[in-house]
């Protein structure tokens, strides 16, 4: 489950179902798609509760739930039942269905990065007071990951809570290192060093062509320094700032290195390319989120290894978010303590070891969820799996509905700079069209 795939593809969705509830809504204000919750506290009891949780993820099979939640919570609560309802063939549309029915979920699980979509829905319950009853110590998890789900309440309000993120590293191939004698990269290498080494691993051996690093979009080079594709006072889309030419500039030099696109497919020109890494081997660098469970297991016998994603000289230790799954509670919901149960077990550390041990990003950072990292993958012995933890994550600042279609339309312009097109004007058009389309989607 790629990034920009989860990201782009789930924001649109829910805002399109943003506008739906809130015209058929009872609430006045518009900002809520839910009733307004019932303020009468509702008694903990060991009496039989079930918990409906919304997954926006089909592809998550039945045993993952099983595994990661359903017998975890059943262990500790075998009074709580826990039904996860994925959207099927309907997509996104099985949520809206569910609430137009009066079948609202008590819980929805999504990307974090969908936060703002969701909570406008309405499953926007304010989890604080249930982390104080329950005695639950948010200092102890990942805090650039609480401080980014923060950043969705005006006053502090935790609308949702983070149990799993991806992580984004550089993946290299060994191989291909070796057979042109270049040393490999390591943790803390910068992109500088990077456009080096791909200059040196860019070439055309014996008819064979070698790609040095395989960069993907603009936005991913620019993830470790800028996440924020609108101006917070105007609204309005800056990709004008010091961070995001520093990340053109750099998606101009990688282009400059001849020889390093696939410029048989132009639909690969900057996507993920995972099979020719992993398949293929004819790339030797890769950065990529998730490439451990997610690729790597099909070549259990490729000479890889893997570094911190690589940064920009002054920004040290930081690198893109690559998202992750969070749930979000509604407010409404007749089980509230159930529900919340469910959430706690989602971050307890049973649980929390079981994703790292089978190469999912950990939100409780021990030593032990971080050692036991990637653990089950047999595939992942001797490798340098713990790059994952090396950079901090780099959240957005000033998050929006919107970052999803800026996304997406940041990445289509970026392929212009391919055909020619000069970085000022790439920017421009860039910002231009993200405006248009918001205004449109504003209506």
């Amino acid at each position: 489950m790629g990034y920009m795939k989860r990201t782009a593809s789930s924001l649109i969705p829910v805002f399109v179902l943003t506008s739906l509830l809130s015209a058929c809504s009872s609430n006045n204000t518009g900002t809520s798609a839910l009733p307004e919750a019932n303020k009468e506290k509702v008694p903990e009891s060991s009496e039989p509760a079930k918990v409906v949780a919304y997954s926006y993820w089909q592809e998550l099979s039945d045993d993952y739930w099983n595994k990661l939640l359903i017998q975890p919570l059943k262990k500790k609560y075998p009074n709580i039942d826990l039904e996860i309802v994925k959207p099927g063939t309907n997509g996104t549309k099985k949520l809206e269905e569910m609430i137009v029915a009066g079948q609202v979920p008590d819980i929805v699980i999504s990307d974090i990065g969908t936060a703002k979509g969701i909570t406008d829905l309405g499953f926007n319950y304010d989890m604080t007071p249930m982390i104080k009853k329950y005695n639950m110590d948010l200092s102890k998890y990942d805090q650039s990951t609480i401080n980014y789900v923060k950043t969705f309440g005006k006053n502090g309000e935790i609308f949702s809570l983070p149990y799993s993120t991806n992580f984004i590293a550089l993946f290299y191939n060994k191989d291909i290192f070796d057979k042109f004698g270049v040393p490999y990269p390591k943790d803390g290498v910068t992109f500088t060093e990077i456009v080096s080494l791909a200059k040196r691993l860019t070439r055309n051996d014996n008819g064979t062509q070698y790609i040095g690093f395989d960069h993907n979009s603009v936005h991913f080079l620019a993830g470790g320094i800028t996440r924020d594709y609108f101006d917070p006072k105007t609204g309005k889309a800056n990709l004008s700032t010091k961070e995001w030419r520093m990340a053109y500039d750099l998606l101009s030099q990688l282009i400059a290195i001849p020889g390093n696109r696939f410029p048989q497919d132009k639909d690969k020109i900057t996507r993920w390319h995972n099979e020719d890494f992993y398949k293929t081997q004819n790339v030797a660098m890769i950065g990529v989120p998730n490439l451990i469970p997610a690729g790597l297991q099909t070549v259990p016998n490729m000479n890889w290894d893997m570094t911190a994603y690589p940064v920009f000289e002054g920004y040290p230790k930081t690198a893109q978010a690559a998202g992750g799954s969070s749930l979000f509670m509604n407010p409404n919901s007749k089980v509230l303590d159930a529900a919340f149960k469910v959430v706690a077990t989602a971050l307890s550390e049973e649980t929390q070891l079981v994703i790292s041990r089978n190469g999912g990003g950990p939100v409780l950072l021990t030593k032990e969820t971080m050692d036991a990292f990637s653990a089950d993958l047999p595939y992942t012995k001797g490798k340098n799996v713990k790059a994952a933890f090396y950079n901090k994550q780099n959240w957005p600042k000033n998050p929006t509905i919107y970052d999803g279609n800026a996304l997406g339309i940041a990445y289509n312009h970026s392929l212009d700079l391919y055909k020619g097109k000069d970085v000022n004007t790439v920017i421009r058009e860039t910002e231009e069209d993200i405006d248009k389309q918001v205004a449109q989607l504003a209506k």
